[in-house]
């Protein structure tokens, strides 16, 4: 029986050593666990950083692409825009090369991240096995003790104490007891911690599975948005391949028409300064019968004064008389004479000497006065082109009171076109105003002009429509005012 004692407490001993060692073998491998993960969460947290700067760069490249195609879609098409186009084009095609690098950066970044993260999983899938197996070693440990609890039975701690040879060996025994019921607490708590760890890693695990899955798919939607934005350069690049080629088509026809053109220009100049005489000779015809008048009148007012004078002064002689006789009839009378007054009428001449804006509601100006060099079209300017989104049929109002002179209302080609197609000198359906003192308007371009010659507008009156008659790339007004013939910047006078 006493062999039996012995046995029971030697074996219980042996198991307390036992757990003890793996205590400490569990605490020393969960601190180097927590090295390794701080390690790791500081390496995820800069690629995420890396990630996240990247895909900001991509953000900013994809809005300016946005942005750019706006703008190449507004100035498609319209041949007075081809060279702004062109810049577009250019400037988008940047982008996009751009977009490609950001897009690779970012895939190798996601590629690495997806190798790092594959890597992480593999090394976590084999930390939970072990896991699994330190908890199933505890547990069996846990058993183990629990059969030698049950062989010790419940009487064994107060048998040792009361076994023990004097006061010494029994504080001895008593410790014992204290500290095998300490271990047989921290071995429990061990093993629930464990579990504890074991589901928690078992959470991570799966959101690292997750976090996976969702960078493959974006791996494969980035993929998938650097096989587009390739196209999109290769579209570009042949579309500006075309614009180029288009523009050095225009521009040599340009050069080739550039005689006609310029006879064109030449005859309609000529026509203006003969316009110019004839307007001369009939306002000095008109102020020379403004004089004649005058000086008729003047006679007429004169001869009716004189008239009345000499009416005034035989109206006096006979009242004199009158009074004589009256005087040497003793009688006596009283009469007067009013002799009338006459004011030479003012002259005001008309006009504030302000333009009003002639398409109202639309101010945008395509082209400005002076020499412009824009592809097919060069040479000088001499006005401002009205243009704007939605401007095709707007009605053109006259910019201040005054006389139609001149009116061209047969080009019957209202279309865009890089060339001259003969009418009106280049300026299609159009009219000239004279609104005195040597200042004319000009309004080009029309698709139709209502009013005729001769007639006098009041400013603001509607004189046509917008179109986009004779040499007109678009649909515009050409706006033009001349002083005594010649055409000046008429940004100054509206």
């Amino acid at each position: 029986m006493r062999k039996f004692s012995l046995l029971k407490r030697c074996l219980a001993c042996v198991i307390t050593a036992v757990l003890c060692m793996g205590l400490f073998s569990y605490t020393s491998q969960n601190s180097e666990n927590n090295i390794t993960v701080s390690a790791e969460s500081e390496e995820k947290k800069q690629n995420e950083e890396n990630i996240s700067n990247t895909q900001k760069t991509l953000d900013e490249l994809l809005k300016k692409q946005k942005d750019l195609d706006g703008q190449i879609n507004a100035t498609q098409g319209d041949i007075s825009k081809e060279e702004e186009n062109q810049k577009a084009i250019q400037a988008q095609i940047e982008t996009v090369q751009k977009t490609i690098l950001a897009l690779e950066a970012s895939i190798k970044e996601l590629n690495d991240q997806i190798s790092s993260l594959q890597t992480d999983i593999n090394a976590s899938e084999l930390k939970i096995l072990e896991k699994r197996k330190e908890i199933d070693q505890g547990t069996e440990d846990f058993k183990k003790r629990l059969r030698a609890l049950y062989i010790v039975g419940d009487s064994s701690y107060s048998s040792m104490i009361a076994g023990a040879t004097d006061f010494y060996d029994m504080l001895m025994k008593v410790e014992l007891v204290k500290r095998v019921a300490n271990h047989d607490n921290k071995m429990i708590d061990n093993l629930i911690s464990l579990k504890a760890q074991y589901e928690e890693d078992k959470k991570i695990l799966e959101q690292k599975k997750t976090d996976l899955e969702g960078k493959k798919s974006k791996l494969v939607s980035q993929q998938k948005d650097l096989t587009a934005q390739v196209d999109k350069l290769q579209d570009l690049m042949n579309k500006s391949k075309a614009l180029v080629e288009e523009l050095e088509k225009r521009k040599a026809a340009y050069e080739a028409n550039k005689k006609t053109i310029d006879a064109e220009q030449d005859k309609f100049e000529a026509e203006m300064q003969k316009l110019l005489t004839e307007r001369k000779e009939i306002a000095a015809k008109e102020e020379a019968e403004r004089i004649r008048k005058e000086q008729e009148e003047a006679a007429r007012r004169a001869a009716e004064a004189a008239a009345a004078a000499e009416r005034a002064r035989q109206a006096a002689i006979a009242a004199q008389q009158q009074q004589q006789q009256q005087q040497q009839q003793g009688g006596s009378s009283s009469g007067g004479s009013t002799t009338p007054s006459y004011t030479e009428p003012t002259y005001r001449p008309g006009g504030s000497g302000k333009l009003a804006w002639p398409v109202p509601g639309y101010y945008a100006i395509s082209y400005g006065y002076g020499y412009r060099n824009a592809g097919s079209i060069t040479g000088f300017h001499k006005g401002i082109d009205i243009s704007s989104w939605g401007i095709m049929g707007q009605n053109i109002t006259a910019a201040a009171a005054g006389t139609v002179i001149r009116v061209e209302n047969d080009c019957k080609h209202n279309y865009a076109k890089n060339g001259s197609c003969g009418c009106g000198g280049g300026y299609g359906r159009y009219c000239i105003i004279d609104h005195g003192n040597g200042i004319w308007t000009l309004y080009g371009h029309a698709t139709n002009i209502s009013v005729l010659p001769n007639q006098h507008v009041e400013a603001g009156q509607v004189l046509g429509q917008v179109g986009t008659t004779g040499w007109s790339t678009g649909p515009h007004l050409h706006f033009e005012v001349r002083i005594n013939g010649s055409a000046v910047n008429p940004i100054g006078y509206l």
